[in-house]
């Protein structure tokens, strides 16, 4: 899984825009009003996506090949409720850029030298 594995996927700074400095998305994008609605409730809804993937990081005692398998199912299902909580939110937000926004956003993501997951 690469650096800091399971620790890594389950820590609550690996998932979210609150990690992500609203202010500073906010003074690169400078949304309209709309906008910035739509990027705090993107935010509350990224709280909720990290308390998902929290849950389903919970430790179960001993560890065994069975409990293993449990705790690497309990943390997909947390990560497809997160993507379930933020998918909405996000074509929504998305959606309400122009394109100069829209670039400025995508420039932050995977295709920006050195984006790690």
């Amino acid at each position: 899984m690469g650096p800091g594995g399971v620790r890594r996927l389950c820590s609550p700074l690996a998932i979210g825009l609150v990690e992500w400095r609203i202010a500073w998305i906010s003074r690169l994008l400078q949304p309209n009003d709309g906008q910035a609605l739509l990027l705090r409730q993107l935010a509350d809804v990224s709280l909720q996506a990290k308390q998902a993937i929290a849950a389903g990081c919970a430790d179960s005692g001993q560890l065994t090949t069975a409990t293993q398998l449990d705790r690497m199912e309990r943390r997909l299902e947390g990560l497809a409720e997160a993507v379930a909580l933020m998918q909405p939110s996000y074509d929504q937000f998305y959606a309400a850029l122009n394109e100069r926004q829209k670039a400025q956003l995508e420039a932050l993501g995977p295709a920006r030298r050195g984006w790690r997951w």
